[in-house]
């Protein structure tokens, strides 16, 4: 089973704001964007990860992320060591997802990325 090191997460207030002083001023290129979760990158492919604080809760979270091959393998064979999964293989855009968290807490992404089918006119 293939595993890298795809991503960091933080928290942010305000999405636009964010991406504007990371993009801008540190010289990161989006190469996702939402309202909710965007992704930047470094010139290593090592990705930064925003998300959105929800509205009256300080989330305060950071997480890491991992790429895998396959998601379904991946996750069963943390499951086997004893991982507590809290999302299992969900399919959100572009990636399939799982999520567990760390003795304390932090979050932790197993994602597969999806090939898009291309439309020809």
């Amino acid at each position: 089973m293939k595993t890298t090191l795809s991503h960091f997460m933080i928290s942010v207030k305000n999405m636009e704001k964010s991406l504007n002083f990371y993009q801008n001023k540190l010289g990161l290129k989006v190469l996702y964007k939402t309202d909710e979760w965007s992704e930047l990158s470094f010139d290593n492919n090592l990705e930064l990860a925003l998300k959105k604080d929800e509205e009256g809760v300080n989330l305060n979270c950071a997480g890491i992320g991992f790429q895998v091959d396959n998601c379904e393998e991946a996750t069963k064979y943390y499951e086997s060591v004893g991982v507590e999964i809290t999302t299992r293989c969900q399919k959100k855009d572009n990636i399939i997802l799982t999520q567990f968290k760390d003795p304390d807490g932090n979050v932790i992404w197993l994602s597969q990325k999806l090939q898009l089918s291309r439309c020809v006119a």
